[in-house]
């Protein structure tokens, strides 16, 4: 406990009416050694004469609250004051209780007993409020574990997803010769489509490898440019390649001009693979299996691309739950349903948008809306 006046008789008196509650005190002849005993050590309760030289006792009230913050500290004003306008004043300096001098000596030591108590309440609203805080945070790092950790198991499966893909395209490059078997030109094409589709899956792992690194560790990557027209020529060859398109048709709608983008060309080879093999899953039925992919100029900066197939359609009540990871209309094992999700999520990043455009009898068309990379020409479509 901390008293304070400048009269040395005063001190002693309070100590004495105070001793038989054997509280620890401490002494101040001023407002500043007040505030400097204050600064040093954090007392339960002040005692303090208003009438003071040099700081008064609602000054020095007043920087005791100012430097003290949110910390509860009862402060008694002890003086011979009694006017309300001096009450007042105390009152809005930061004062918890006036005590009339002289002091009696019951009165003093029931309402230091009584303050004592408030603030012993307060600390233990205080304790309680950190306990909170701090089980908060365990609780808020227990959620963002577990969001990680579904994350990582989404991105796993997405990643597998993906493997798979490339997979069937090193397989079907594997099972084809390396060397043409004789010197015509066909062979010789049949042999640099291979080594073309081979770059394109090494191309692919090593995106994969550093999408990976990127979660880990994020960096400010340069964007880069993709041509869609190259990019579906590309998506076209890699899949004839696996065999998963040598049951339909399939025909690109493609500019004369390239068609550029702000993304990386991996990921836009990604989105039209997933796109591409779905119509190809949705066609296997289909009396005359048609696949077209395209992409052409749309207004105000915009390009238009597209995946279109002749296969059963996506029923209206589906269309809204197409895009939900792991949601799927494939047989079971047939299908991850993370391909759309994962279309989604990088079409997006592009500053994009997809969608199923509706179509009257059977087939689907998936639209995606993309913004052309700045400086890019504005090419039309032509088949």
């Amino acid at each position: 406990m901390l008293i304070v006046d400048d009269d040395t008789a005063s001190r002693s008196t309070v100590a004495a009416l105070l001793s038989p509650l054997r509280y620890r005190l401490r002494f101040a002849a001023s407002g500043e050694e007040a505030l400097a005993s204050v600064e040093e050590e954090i007392p339960d309760l002040v005692l303090m004469d208003v009438m003071m030289p040099g700081l008064d006792g609602f000054e020095v009230c007043r920087r005791m609250r100012a430097l003290l913050q949110e910390v509860s500290i009862p402060i008694v004003l002890v003086t011979a004051l009694d006017a309300r306008k001096d009450i007042v004043r105390g009152l809005e300096a930061g004062a918890d209780d006036f005590l009339p001098k002289p002091v009696h000596g019951a009165e003093l030591r029931a309402r230091v007993r009584n303050l004592l108590k408030v603030r012993a309440y307060y600390q233990l609203l205080a304790t309680q409020r950190d306990s909170a805080l701090a089980t908060v945070d365990v609780l808020r790092q227990q959620v963002l574990q577990a969001d990680r950790l579904a994350t990582l198991g989404t991105f796993a499966a997405g990643v597998s997803h993906e493997l798979n893909n490339i997979a069937q395209v090193l397989r079907s490059a594997l099972e084809s010769p390396f060397a043409p078997r004789d010197g015509s030109a066909e062979a010789r094409a049949d042999v640099q489509s291979n080594r073309e589709a081979l770059t394109h899956v090494s191309n692919h792992l090593t995106e994969l490898a550093r999408t990976i690194l990127r979660i880990a560790r994020p960096t400010g990557a340069e964007l880069q440019e993709a041509d869609l027209c190259q990019t579906l020529r590309e998506v076209r060859d890699m899949l004839r390649l696996t065999g998963r398109t040598r049951h339909a048709q399939v025909v690109l709608v493609l500019p004369q001009q390239p068609c550029r983008i702000r993304a990386n060309p991996v990921h836009a080879q990604q989105v039209f693979l997933n796109l591409i093999s779905n119509a190809a899953d949705a066609v296997v039925d289909a009396p005359s299996p048609f696949i077209e992919a395209g992409v052409q100029a749309g207004p105000e900066g915009r390009l238009e691309a597209w995946v279109r197939d002749n296969g059963p359609g996506i029923p209206s009540e589906l269309r809204t739950r197409i895009f939900e990871p792991f949601f799927t209309t494939k047989p079971v094992g047939a299908g991850t349903g993370l391909g759309l999700p994962v279309v989604k999520q990088i079409v997006e990043s592009w500053g994009g948008k997809i969608h199923v455009q509706e179509s009257i009898g059977r087939g689907t068309r998936m639209v995606i809306d993309l913004p052309v990379a700045p400086a890019s020409a504005s090419p039309r479509a032509s088949p």
